[in-house]
């Protein structure tokens, strides 16, 4: 069995000596260091990590296998303070409800995909701060001079449904711990975003950070900051880390004000 095969359930089943050498086998196969395998926990959550260095960047292992994305109305109930957090920003900025049809319509629709183990940069990189060696980084200015720059390290963004299992890590509510949110906006040191999710990403952290994909219209964990820097409650600011989390206008504001450079992206790195 290739390695790019390996499911979630697979690593998770597998011995802790089996792990160690299926891990090892994976660094050897991309050319990269194994820093170690091990536990963690998140969000009442346990599972195995691998962790792996290559060219400066930390990657994580992120097995893959069938999977469930998107927001899926009928499996989700509205707690009592989101629906209240709902009702004044409808009433405020004219939202259309009810509740789970607006969810809808600003997350992706809910899917199945099957989808390869690969590594997965543990934090998200700015393009610029990425290809600063490349004689051609002053050329990053599109989507496409992004990918070719990644690609020239045997790299590559995320496809949008790669991102949604990357942050989700198996787990079905809206946001990658549940569908609460806390009181305070999303910023400072919360532990439910600043903390590594179940497979050891720092990601969806940062409502300004949203990451680029493969797709160039689609980016995801965030919306560039609109909601949390214009004030517009926390029901609003914290929906951009959702996990389904979708703002159509995002790609055409960054392009148009030539912010392709200043934008993240996180690294994948393919598993032979």
């Amino acid at each position: 069995m290739s390695y790019a095969e390996l499911t979630l359930s697979a690593w998770w089943s597998l011995s802790d000596e089996d792990a160690r050498r299926t891990a090892a086998a994976i660094a050897r196969g991309v050319d990269a260091r194994l820093v170690g395998v091990g536990s963690h926990a998140y969000a009442g959550r346990s599972g195995r990590v691998a962790f792996f260095e290559r060219d400066g960047l930390r990657y994580a292992l992120v097995p893959g296998g069938a999977v469930r994305l998107g927001f899926d109305a009928d499996r989700f109930t509205a707690g009592d303070r989101l629906r209240a957090d709902f009702a004044t920003a409808a009433a405020e900025y004219d939202l259309p409800g009810p509740v789970d049809r607006f969810l809808s319509a600003v997350t992706s629709p809910p899917r199945r995909a099957s989808l390869p183990a690969r590594l997965v940069a543990v934090r998200s990189v700015d393009a610029d701060e990425l290809l600063a060696t490349d004689d051609e980084a002053d050329e990053v200015d599109d989507h496409a001079g992004l990918t070719a720059g990644l690609h020239r390290r045997g790299l590559r963004p995320p496809t949008p449904d790669e991102w949604e299992h990357s942050c989700a890590a198996g787990a079905t509510g809206l946001f990658r711990w549940g569908d609460e949110y806390p009181e305070t906006g999303p910023y400072g040191e919360l532990p439910l975003i600043r903390e590594p999710n179940l497979f050891g990403l720092v990601i969806g952290d940062d409502p300004y950070r949203a990451e680029f994909t493969t797709d160039p219209v689609v980016l995801c964990g965030g919306d560039g900051g609109s909601a949390l820097c214009g004030g517009y409650g926390s029901f609003l600011s914290w929906l951009t880390l959702a996990t389904a989390y979708r703002d159509p206008d995002l790609a055409e504001a960054l392009h148009e004000g030539g912010l392709i450079g200043e934008t993240p992206v996180r690294p994948v790195l393919a598993i032979p």
